[in-house]
């Protein structure tokens, strides 16, 4: 076998060995970053949240924390009072519940 073969025969090797490995390695390395960035191009193609929407989630969040409350399940008691949200149970009606 003359020095031409032997380096023709070693590059058709590497290069069908080593082409498809290099191309799952980069596919598996890049996947992530690429799924990341595809993420943030949707987000950003969301927009921002609307004012409507927002204070949908605000009276979702305060009604949360009033249901919460009244079950004694709330470690920092709401301190502002709120007049649509009805008072809070008394100590005779409380069950005791498993914090989770």
């Amino acid at each position: 076998m003359e020095l031409t073969e032997a380096v023709v025969v070693i590059l058709v090797t590497g290069m069908t060995v080593g082409v498809p490995l290099l191309g799952l390695t980069l596919r598996f390395a890049l996947k992530p970053v690429v799924e990341t960035w595809l993420r943030v191009r949707e987000v950003q193609a969301r927009g921002q949240v609307s004012a409507g929407e927002l204070e949908g989630l605000r009276a979702r969040v305060a009604h949360l924390e009033h249901m919460l409350d009244r079950h004694g399940m709330l470690e920092h008691p709401v301190t502002r009072a709120s007049p649509e949200l009805p008072e809070r149970l008394p100590p005779a009606v409380r069950l005791d519940r498993e914090r989770v």
